[in-house]
């Protein structure tokens, strides 16, 4: 590098291929922005003005629209696993539901044939072709096999039914788990991203949904492990009720505790247990009203894939409503942005100290601001309240207009960084300090 005069960097030729040039560059850039941040006057910040808050921006809503999403892309996964598994995909694991009704329907057509042949409608020639066509359509189906084999006994074939009547359940136990994990994985999934995608974290966004996903994927695979149990246990809760007020309870229960695991993975993530809670109860109870509907809905649509997708809908949009709300309603400080590109959103003080910066890693992530730094302030919850520190990266953090190092907050307090402008906000209005 050669030269430097006015402000201009003169390099020659080699210094083109040189890291000093970029490293020359950003130290200007740094000189720069320095300058201008020794220039702000405190007075030159703007003040917070507190605005209605959209129910758009809510997390109770933004949670009900994830959850909603969540399941439909469910009930299209769980429609289209069971397509395969009708269309040849069930081979795999021996999934054959309708294998003795239709063996059933083959006998009845091979009787059929025989009756034809005894009152002369068929020649010996037309029923031999057309039982040899029943025979060969019957080929891939075990109950019928067995019940053609003439080589069988009636206590022999008894004993190959039966185990056939195993093997088939064995095989719908395993796609019902399959499928309450797809279910649960879908939901959980969308529901785990929810708050993240709004802050604009979409790295952090993918690693809690995958979490999310794997914590949903279990709890569908352990609901269905124990629905016999538990829907045993609730129906002996309601024993004096009718049959569809036992199936209801039954069915409520079932799903209740595959909704238990939709809501966990940003409380296991952020190592809250207090969110955790709240995502508890969100599914539990969001699961427990979709399948209290699931039976009812099976009676007024006829169609299970109906039913199925109005209790996924209330499970997603319940849990996730739910388990919004439910943080409204426990939260004991929060920070609402009034002015920035995020204004409208609303960050509920978890995690303790929750971190504010240009960093993806900050809990509330302010992007595209040249004012703030990585990591620019920290909240910390203390016994004795909520209070902000300034951290030595940026430009100053503001509160009611002044330069703060470590101060506690009170309702209302109206905090700056950067180009960002937040109102400070509890349950229970702190007193005057």
């Amino acid at each position: 590098m050669s030269a430097m005069a006015e402000g201009k960097i003169i390099i020659t030729h080699e210094d083109l291929h040189s890291r000093r040039v970029e490293n020359r560059l950003r130290e200007q850039q740094a000189i720069a922005r320095n300058r201008l941040y020794a220039s702000l006057e405190e007075d030159a910040l703007p003040v917070a003005t507190t605005k209605p808050t959209r129910f758009w921006h809510g997390s109770a809503f933004i949670m009900a629209v994830f959850g909603l999403l969540g399941a439909m892309l469910a009930w299209c996964a769980s429609v289209g696993f069971a397509a395969v598994l009708l269309h040849g995909g069930g081979k795999v694991i021996g999934y054959r539901p309708t294998a003795k009704a239709d063996a059933l329907a083959l006998i009845k057509a091979l009787n059929d044939i025989q009756v034809a042949q005894d009152a002369s409608r068929y020649s010996p020639e037309q029923a031999k072709l057309a039982a040899d066509e029943v025979r060969a359509s019957g080929r891939e189906n075990p109950y019928f096999a067995v019940a053609t084999d003439s080589r069988l006994s009636d206590a022999q074939r008894e004993v190959k039914v039966g185990e056939l009547d195993d093997s088939a359940r064995y095989s719908a136990f395993l796609v019902e788990v399959l499928r309450y994990g797809i279910c649960g994985l879908m939901i959980a999934m969308c529901l785990a991203m929810a708050e993240l995608i709004g802050q604009r974290k979409f790295g952090q966004a993918s690693r809690v949904g995958a979490v999310g996903a794997f914590l949903g994927l279990i709890g569908g695979v352990i609901a269905t492990l124990l629905a016999g149990r538990i829907a045993t246990w609730a129906g002996n809760m309601v024993s004096h009720g009718s049959i569809s007020i036992r199936q209801m309870a039954s069915d409520s229960a079932v799903w209740a505790a595959l909704g238990l695991s939709l809501g966990l993975a940003s409380g296991l993530v952020m190592r809250n247990w207090k969110k955790l809670g709240i995502g508890l109860l969100g599914g539990l109870v969001g699961g427990a009203i979709g399948g209290a509907l699931l039976g009812p809905m099976r009676r007024w649509t006829h169609d299970p894939q109906i039913a199925q997708l109005v209790a996924l809908v209330v499970i997603g949009i319940v849990a996730g409503a739910g388990t919004g709300l439910i943080e409204h309603a426990t939260r004991s400080g929060w920070l609402k942005v009034t002015t920035g590109i995020i204004a409208g959103k609303q960050f509920i003080v978890y995690r303790n100290p929750t971190y504010i910066g240009s960093s993806p890693d900050c809990q509330i992530y302010l992007f595209k601001d040249p004012k703030v730094g990585k990591r620019h302030a920290a909240v910390h919850i203390t016994p004795a309240g909520i209070e902000l520190e300034n951290l030595p990266l940026g430009i100053s953090t503001m509160v009611n207009g002044r330069a703060v190092d470590r101060v506690p907050l009170k309702n209302g307090d109206r905090i700056a960084i950067g180009n960002t402008q937040f109102v400070f906000q509890e349950k229970r209005p702190s007193a005057a300090r």
